[in-house]
């Protein structure tokens, strides 16, 4: 049944492919059309219009890109989730927003305040914005499923007021799954990085409820233009995907991508950190499973690819299908072993690489293509062009509209990518032609992707190509924005009995000198802020230092706690479970031993400091506010998130060292 399920819906696809193509001829659209955005995870050039896998089966993706314009040299502007979302949806580049880490919350950046995302933008001007799946950065909960934690759990970092309605719910961008990851089907013992075939209905599935609410918005009637967007989860890992699609893909006869054995010979150092003993790549083929990884990838895509057929066909049966702009891209490509790499991350063709489609009824032609190298980035003022508003000032990327109009034009810019951040920011310029990167040290490669499209051989050496360096470093950023305010901003003049005082908010990193010396002084700290279980029940407020020395104002488990870590060893002080609502927390060191934690109205907790007199040593990691994890590891509080509320105030006040 399952079998002839699927064959249903590639050949209602085949209908919808007939019917779009039919309502793309006969007019353009309204001033204000819809739209329906699809993202997809992780999902690298294995598809069939792009030729990345000999074997993808992506037939609803393939005949989507002929109804209109293919993009097939897009990038993202950066390769991992969250900075590669966060750039796309608030449409400013990485170095502009200073976001460029998972586990950063963008919402804190000071650089995005004031900057409507690209849903809220949509929601000005007079759109109904719709949300199915993940959007922002999310991820599945892990081995519980649970609503936050690592990378901000099924809850993620999302935007509420950016939605009219959300699916699943408000708040929460993806379902649960039907079996939560670290099943350790493939022997690795990998919790987040697992795969294998899982007996269950399809339609329980985390993407197919995702499409199945979808689908019911596009059969519906709108008293006004929608912007809906829908992010189908697959193939981010773990890759556990209904039995009969990995039936599709007989693993005796996977191909694996095409590799050279010296391939990293020719690249800086830097370029080869992923190169170590208990490496993925040493793991997966020294266990053989690298035919099993490849089939497991492919069936995930045709997982969603099937899901993308549902749209199709919900869109093409329901009132919309002749006004309505469809997209779909990813958020960044894919490793599966090229040049030993596996995940995301560096900035080669596997990992920056994304499919683009867009079909706009009235205005691209149906099997078109352009092979200019275009950004991620150029989707937001694209989207305000082909709905009629101005684009908002803070924009970084380029519209596509005169390249849909002319798809043979020239760009004058390559696209850019970055990896990293900060000092440790390095760089890859992208044209029809050439990959430049330069890495944090000045080291380089290039690749001549008209004789090299695997980038197996460096240019960077060759004089003759001097030029061709110079002129697509010109296009990197010479300036990385910190999404942090300046610590002038959060440090107080010294008062006069020589304390310190900091004035403190969700999102302020202090470093090095600029960080609270507290060697051998007591300090209090107090917090007011808004607490809701639901999402805050595991989450950092406040810390100082790594795991070796530090301290961690948080919740675990629902209970207010401030931890010390001196020398590796914890201690915790806690109180009892909150209830939602407006709450003040104060921790204290003293300089003569005692620690205390106290939450107005609801109890305090005292105690003897692990040390005599003020704290013993000065944390060589930073302050952070609303950050993870900080002195807390992630093998010990697997389920720490930053803070996701409001923050009203956090007062740190360093006392004078004891004498």
């Amino acid at each position: 049944m399952r079998s002839f399920a699927l064959f249903l819906v590639l050949l209602l696809a085949f209908g919808a492919e007939a019917m779009l193509s039919a309502a793309t001829k006969k007019r353009a659209p309204k001033s204000k059309p819809n739209f329906l955005f699809i993202l997809v995870d992780d999902l690298n050039d294995w598809v069939g219009w792009l030729g990345g896998h000999p074997q993808a089966r992506t037939p609803n993706m393939d005949r989507l890109a002929a109804m209109g314009i293919r993009f097939s040299n897009a990038h993202t502007a950066f390769a991992l989730c969250n900075p590669s979302r966060t750039a796309l949806l608030t449409g400013m580049a990485p170095w502009k927003s200073g976001v460029h880490g998972n586990e950063q919350d963008w919402r804190r950046s000071v650089q995005l305040k004031g900057k409507l995302t690209m849903p809220e933008f949509f929601k000005a001007g007079g759109f109904t914005t719709a949300a199915a799946g993940k959007v922002f950065h999310a991820n599945h909960g892990g081995p519980e499923g649970r609503l936050t934690g690592w990378h901000g759990g099924r809850r993620g970092f999302e935007l509420e007021s950016a939605w009219d309605v959300r699916f699943p719910q408000k708040g929460v961008q993806i379902a649960d799954l039907p079996v939560h990851t670290g099943q350790n089907f493939n022997g690795l013992n990998i919790w987040h990085w697992d795969w294998g075939g899982i007996d269950v209905n399809e339609e329980v599935t985390d993407d197919a409820q995702t499409v199945g609410w979808a689908g019911r918005f596009l059969a519906e009637k709108h008293k006004k233009p929608f912007f809906l967007t829908v992010g189908l989860y697959r193939p981010h890992s773990p890759w556990y995907v209904p039995k009969e699609y990995l039936e599709l893909f007989p693993e005796e006869q996977m191909l694996l991508p095409r590799v050279k054995d010296d391939d990293l010979a020719d690249v800086p150092e830097i370029a080869r950190g992923h190169v170590r003993p208990g490496s993925y790549h040493e793991q997966i083929t020294s266990k053989g499973l690298w035919k099993s990884a490849v089939r497991n990838y492919l069936a995930c895509i045709a997982f969603a690819d099937a899901q993308v057929g549902k749209l199709l066909e919900a869109l093409m049966k329901g009132p919309h299908a002749d006004n309505t702009v469809v997209c779909l891209t990813s958020d960044h490509g894919w490793y599966l072993g090229e040049k030993q790499m596996w995940h995301k991350g560096r900035l080669w063709e596997d990992a920056t690489h994304v499919p683009l489609t867009l079909v706009v009824p009235g205005f691209t032609e149906p099997q078109s293509g352009c092979t200019q190298a275009v950004s991620l980035l150029d989707l937001y003022p694209t989207f305000a062009d082909l709905a009629g508003l101005k684009h908002p000032s803070h924009l970084d990327g380029e519209s596509l509209v005169p390249l849909i109009e002319d798809p043979t034009a020239v760009r004058a810019k390559p696209a850019v990518t970055t990896s990293d951040g900060g000092e440790k920011a390095s760089y890859s310029a992208r044209t029809d032609r050439w990959r430049y990167i330069r890495y944090s040290d000045g080291s380089e490669e290039l690749y001549d992707h008209q004789a090299d499209p695997e980038e197996w051989n460096n240019l960077a050496s060759l004089p003759e190509h001097t030029s061709v360096k110079s002129d697509l470093a010109a296009a990197f950023p010479q300036v990385w924005a910190s999404a942090s305010r300046p610590a002038s901003e959060c440090k107080m003049p010294a008062s006069p009995d020589g304390s310190m005082n900091f004035t403190l908010q969700a999102g302020d990193v202090l470093e090095g000198a600029d960080a609270p010396q507290i060697e051998g002084c007591g300090f209090d700290l107090e917090a007011r802020l808004d607490y809701r279980a639901e999402v805050d029940r595991d989450s950092t407020i406040a810390h100082q230092g790594d795991s070796s020395d530090g301290w961690v104002l948080h919740f675990y488990a629902g209970t207010p706690t401030f931890t010390l870590i001196v020398n590796k060893q914890r201690k915790s002080l806690s109180l009892g479970e909150l209830k939602d609502g407006s709450v003040t927390l104060r921790a204290q060191v003293s300089g003569g031993g005692v620690v205390s934690l106290a939450v107005i109205g609801h109890g305090e907790a005292i105690d003897q400091c692990p040390f005599p007199a003020g704290f013993p040593t000065q944390p060589k990691g930073e302050l952070r506010v609303a950050q993870s994890f900080g002195p807390l590891t992630v093998k010990d509080f697997p389920n720490s998130t930053p803070y996701d509320g409001v923050i009203h105030h956090i007062w740190m006040t360093v006392l004078p060292r004891s004498k």
